[in-house]
Parts: C-alpha cells; structure tokens; sequence
C-alpha cells in the first residue's frame, strides 16, 4: 500500500515538507511507483539501498540524514491524517521547548474496524518532563506515526539504541520524556494498519527478550529522574516483562506447537522471577501442555476471545471515530486505481477532503 501512504503524505494540509522514500532493497515494484509521483510532484524523493540492513537500522539512517528542523516517520502501510503536520506544528509553536508534538494514531484491521486509540488519556497540552514517560508506561506507547520529532532532539540522544531493538522506539521516548517537555494534541494524526503480515500484529518474543530487560536497566540508571520514579518505572516495566514472556514467548509458541521455545521461555521466567509461584506453575503447565494434543488449539481459541473482547469494548470508539474508517477505505480504494494520474490528490482537491474529515459531526464530537 506504498501508493496509500505517499497520497496520504502529499495530501497534508500542510504543504512545506520533503517526502523521502527509504527503499530498503526490497526488490519489487517500489522504485516505479515513486517515479510516478515524483514526476508529478518535486517534494517527493528516492532512496534505493543496495542491500537490505534491516527495518530499524533503515529508520535510524533516514533520521539521521535529515536536513529539515522537524521530521516524523511512516511506515508504508500507515497513514497520515491530512492535518497532522499542521497540528503538530502548532503545537511546536505554542511550545517552542517541547522535544517532541504527539498526536493520537488509530489502529485498525483493513476494513476500518477500531482496534485501539493512542493516547486517548494523556494529558492535553504541555506536559512537563517526566510525566510523558509515566504516561508511555502507564498508559501506553505513543507510537511513531503521529508524532513529529524535533532533529536536534534526536541528535541530541542518539536516535534508536540497536541494543534495545526492535524496542528502540519505546526506549528513545522513554529518555527523551524523562528529561524533555513533549505537547500532545487530541486529534488524530495517522492511522496503522493492522494487517497479518504488519509489524507490531506479528510482534514475537524478541520485543520483550532480551531488548526490555536492557531498557530496564538503562531506566534503572538514569539519573536526570528522582529515586522513587525509577523505582515505579522499574517495577512497573518489571511486571510488563513478565506479561509479555508469558504472552508472547509461552501462549504463542505453545498456540503454534513450538514446544521447545515455550519450555525455553518457561525457563527464563523461573530464572528471572525465581519466587513467583505463578511463575513455577506455568513451567509445569507448559510441560503438561506438551502432552495435550489440543492444546495449540486451545490457546488460539483463548486469543481469538481475547481479540473479541477488545473488539467490543472498541464498539463505542469505532461509533466516535467512524469518519476515520471511511476515510481509510476511501484511501486504499483510491489508492489501487490502475490509473495514477486519478489517484494522486490535487492541492484543491485535498484541502477540500481534509477539511470535511476535519469539520464532520463525529470528529466534532470528539474534540469539541
């Protein structure tokens, strides 16, 4: 959906900005479908690597070669809502001293269904540092594709660790907010699809093993935060390691009969976690569950309720962001027009679509 995501890019309401496609060698149809916009449109450039070095270290070189004061990054099956650089450029405005301009992202399956929103109870406005990072740990990961990043900022902390990869993302907001202001806004700036093959729906072990205990440890030593901070960061990030081992690296390897990385796992809980008797009991059940030829079976029919019961508890935010959803079916169906030239916004023509998404009784509800 590269076509779907530059649209969305070029269609910002917004228009001083540079549009710099990183093509990780992926070998396919990439480099013509850039050249397509790219004639039509000079904001719009292209990078070819010749050899693939991987999602993060793509995203640090990107950053890293920025030359604009403020960028952000996209993944090519997301988008940016038409207003997003517009509000958070205000907000960089009205805060000269924030490090980073936040905006809410919408996570949906490809059909439009709401899966989770962003953010939804920060604070709004300035928040001071280091509540951006009490809000990240306790309620939740802003994410990358609503969030415009300052350059010196980036700069300044060294961009993504690739020791705490692939959570080098949740790792860099975590130091710059506990040193640095942040302005969150409460209008929606993109959307991620969640598609199967999509990065954080096919999120593995290796998101919470080893990178979060090196997370933990570089929190743990951080001195620009008082002590009893570090301390509720620590335990709180403690308790997420021990959900997420448990989660991704025991549930899912049994859902898929992968028996020896559930016992591996197992093994690593009872090593970090020596006193927890709940720990000692899912060392045993994993080994019983070895023995039952249901059990994959059964621990995919427990996430496919897990999966239906967030479902319904996102009816009423799939209800308030319903002009959303239309917008990204709207989106990928202009998107895959064979004929480009219909499918690339005009400057008139997007306006007048960004305005009526902004100005719809439902976004009006939301934010009014």
């Amino acid at each position: 959906m590269l076509r779907r995501a530059i649209r969305s890019v070029l269609s910002q309401t917004f228009p001083d900005f540079r549009l710099c496609v990183y093509d990780n060698a992926s070998g396919d149809e990439t480099a013509v479908v850039v050249e397509e916009f790219r004639k039509k449109d000079s904001r719009v450039e292209y990078f070819c690597r010749p050899k693939n070095i991987g999602m993060t270290p793509n995203f640090v070189d990107g950053a890293n070669r920025v030359e604009t004061p403020f960028f952000s990054f996209l993944a090519d099956d997301d988008l940016m809502l038409p207003h997003f650089l517009e509000t958070a450029l205000s907000g960089f405005q009205r805060h000269p001293e924030a490090a980073l301009s936040i905006l809410p992202t919408l996570l949906m399956s490809p059909s439009g269904l709401i899966l989770y929103v962003t953010n939804l109870h920060w604070p709004e406005g300035l928040v001071l540092p280091p509540g951006g990072m009490l809000s990240t740990l306790h309620l939740g990961n802003p994410g990358l594709q609503a969030m415009l990043i300052r350059k010196a900022v980036w700069d300044e902390f060294g961009g993504f660790d690739e020791a705490t990869d692939p959570s080098g993302e949740y790792d860099f907001d975590l130091r710059v907010m506990a040193r640095l202001p942040v302005v969150v806004s409460k209008e929606p700036g993109a959307i991620q699809v969640m598609h199967h093959g999509a990065f954080t729906a096919t999120a593995g072990l290796n998101h919470v093993w080893p990178c979060v205990p090196r997370i933990i440890d570089k929190v743990a030593q951080n001195t620009d935060l008082p002590p009893a901070i570090r301390q509720q960061a620590v335990e709180k990030m403690t308790r997420w390691l021990k959900q997420g081992l448990l989660r991704l690296g025991v549930m899912k390897s049994i859902s898929r009969g992968e028996w020896a990385n559930a016992q591996r796992v197992a093994d690593i809980l009872m090593r970090e976690f020596p006193q927890s008797r709940a720990v000692r009991s899912i060392r045993w059940a994993t080994a019983v569950s070895r023995m039952l030829p249901g059990s994959p079976f059964i621990v995919r029919a427990l996430f496919a309720l897990r999966t239906g019961e967030k479902i319904m508890r996102n009816l009423g935010l799939l209800w308030e962001f319903r002009a959303y959803s239309r917008f990204l079916r709207a989106s990928t169906l202009a998107a895959s027009r064979v004929n480009l030239p219909s499918a690339v916004c005009r400057a008139s023509e997007d306006g007048g679509a960004a305005h009526r998404l902004h100005d719809s009784r439902s976004a009006r509800k939301i934010f009014s």
